[in-house]
């Protein structure tokens, strides 16, 4: 076995989440003492990993703060890269305000500084030895990556679990508390009966029938999702609240979606990640798992019949019989967007969804299923890349929504979560204009929204004017201005014909009822929206014991699938139902560990 020694760090629970609660609750910013003339470099974890900064001190004073390399998301993070080094110059101090729409970002900057005066220069990464000899390898710490660790674990395993990221948890860390199965025992408590036959049922028919998912790991997840639920509340410690309800999505015919005790807002899906953290780190310190954050797993290890042996992380190989693939879907990766998706496209997913687990899988030879299809949201206006961060409330007072010939494509009240998502994702170019008139704004309806860590507040004449300056909103004194402004030639015509529908009070094309209001004297605007995605739904084939599988029937031998790569199409179909993401990391992550520890004789 090649067992090279590779530079990362090891780190436990507390350490991860002392750095997560630093960055998100409480300003970093403090004072500090001055050193002697020279040049100081320090680094802290920003939003997407170590940000390095340079200080300057001449004289006695700071003269110059410079942020070297970073990880931070472009758009959001560049107000306060721009602003928080001049202000620290400014103020002689690291005690300044951060930046509200980056507040993540100017703490590190300001935690940077002081680790660089302080004379700490940030942490230095530790020459470190393997400390275990894996009998599996999980490739993520996201929450299938966990499940997939622990359960390795408790069944007598030595797990090797290395992450790209500074901190364990992936997309969990900002997900909702969700989560669904059948015959669980809080669904029992509820009063509510259940069966992985009537689970399995919803997916068909909901879905859009059987050739639009994978028949047999589709009964699987069904069998085997209440266990999960189980066991993270019994064995792990998860703590759940007695909610039972159909979720957030498409209604199933039975109340099978449950919630930490977080709920299902923003934050919730910690309670799975604080627990299964807990519940590794006690492995780790008995020396039976190890896990190895700020570490890249570059490849796969494959012999000539292209089974997997292990993985590389750069330079070194490391060997074990079987290996977990819990990379998490390929949201944030444009070629993977690109080439089977769309044509234009935002992310709402953490940037280390980057879709290395498919680049694995393909480079194994395995099958793919659903790629074509994946589910998305409407909206996004993309002023900052392909980073989503600014969103148009698209129902606004009397708006409608335009293709790139200036139609209408839809009933815009009316429309359901999946309707907007077929509008977005079947558009030409993806391309979806929300036209009104200067009569429907109003200061006291925001027009924008942001997302991610964009919260900063902005008015509607303020959002507008950058906008237009851009070039993502369009403004004009006629429709037939601003049709050719957009290059959408049947504009002016399809908003005579909706204000003749709006005075008659009845929409002849869609049926619109609600929110009629007609267009007056301009001016008029268009806001340029393409989709944006928070989870991918194709993925690679696998088996009912989590394998991978190529298109001639064939299992890749050594590698097993868990979490979101999976792709919940190939579960449930082509729509969304409520608590699947977190349900495919769960039961999938248990599946997938009971067949590595066979495979590897334990």
């Amino acid at each position: 076995m090649n067992t090279k020694t590779w530079t990362s760090r090891l780190l436990g629970l507390a350490l991860a989440f002392a750095l997560l609660l630093t960055a998100a609750v409480a300003p970093a910013c403090a004072e500090t003492a001055i050193p002697a003339d020279g040049t100081y470099t320090g680094s802290a974890n920003g939003m997407g990993g170590a940000l390095e900064v340079q200080v300057t001190v001449e004289g006695g004073k700071i003269t110059d703060v410079t942020v070297g390399s970073h990880q931070e998301t472009p758009g959001i993070s560049d107000p306060a890269i721009e602003q928080i080094p001049a202000a620290i110059v400014a103020a002689q101090s690291t005690d300044v305000e951060a930046v509200a729409s980056a507040t993540v970002t100017s703490n590190a900057i300001c935690e940077a500084v002081l680790a660089a005066l302080s004379g700490e220069g940030g942490e230095e990464k530790a020459e470190l030895a393997i400390t275990v000899e894996p009998d599996v390898i999980v490739v993520g710490a996201g929450m299938a990556g966990l499940v997939a660790s622990v359960h390795a674990a408790e069944l007598g395993a030595n797990v090797l679990v290395l992450e790209q990221n500074y901190r364990v948890g992936g997309s969990a860390n900002t997900a909702g508390g969700s989560i669904s199965g059948a015959g669980y025992a809080i669904q029992k408590a509820a009063g509510i009966e259940d069966s992985a036959e009537a689970f399995y049922n919803d997916f068909v028919t909901m879905g859009g029938g059987e050739q639009n998912m994978n028949t047999e790991i589709a009964r699987v997840h069904a069998e085997r999702s209440g266990e999960a639920i189980d066991w993270l509340k019994d064995d792990v410690g998860v703590e759940f609240s007695d909610q039972v309800d159909s979720g957030g999505y498409l209604t199933m015919n039975t109340f099978r979606v449950t919630y930490t005790a977080g709920g299902p807002s923003s934050g919730g899906g910690t309670y799975f990640v604080n627990a299964l953290m807990d519940k590794l780190q006690g492995f780790i310190d008995a020396g039976q798992a190890q896990l190895c954050l700020d570490t890249m797993v570059t490849d796969v290890l494959l012999d000539e019949e292209k089974n997997v042996l292990g993985v590389e992380v750069g330079d070194t190989q490391i060997y074990a019989p079987s290996t977990i693939i819990a990379t998490g879907g390929y949201g944030y990766s444009e070629q993977w967007l690109k080439e089977f998706n769309f044509t234009n496209i935002t992310s709402n997913d953490p940037n280390t969804a980057i879709g290395s687990g498919y680049d694995f899988a393909r480079s194994a030879g395995a099958a793919f299923d659903n790629m074509d299809y994946c589910s998305c949201y409407g909206g996004s206006v993309p002023v900052s890349g392909f980073q989503a961060s600014l969103r148009c409330n698209i129902n606004y007072n009397g708006a409608i929504w335009v293709n790139t010939a200036g139609e209408r494509v839809f009933n815009e009240p009316q429309a359901t979560s999946m309707d907007k998502r077929t509008v977005w994702r079947t558009a030409d170019q993806n391309i979806i204009y929300v036209v009104l008139a200067e009569n429907m704004i109003t200061e006291d309806s925001p027009l924008f929204t942001g997302m991610m860590s964009n919260s900063a507040a902005f008015t509607n004449e303020e959002k507008i004017a950058e906008l237009l300056e851009s070039g993502y909103m369009f403004k004009a004194d006629t429709l037939e201005e601003l049709g050719e402004a957009i290059g959408a030639p049947k504009l002016a015509e399809t908003v005579a014909k909706y204000n003749e529908d709006v005075k008659a009070g009845e929409d002849s094309v869609f049926g619109r009822t609600d929110n009629l209001l007609a267009f007056e004297e301009g001016p008029y605007y268009a806001v340029y929206t393409v989709p944006y995605l928070m989870m991918t739904a194709g993925g690679p084939r696998i088996n009912g014991e989590g394998q991978l599988m190529r298109e001639d029937g064939t299992a890749v031998g050594g590698a097993y699938l868990a979490g979101e790569i999976i792709g919940s199409a190939n579960i449930a179909g082509h729509n969304t139902i409520g608590g699947i993401g977190h349900g495919l990391c769960a039961t999938w992550g248990r599946i997938s560990a009971e067949s590595a520890v066979k495979n590897a004789g334990k």
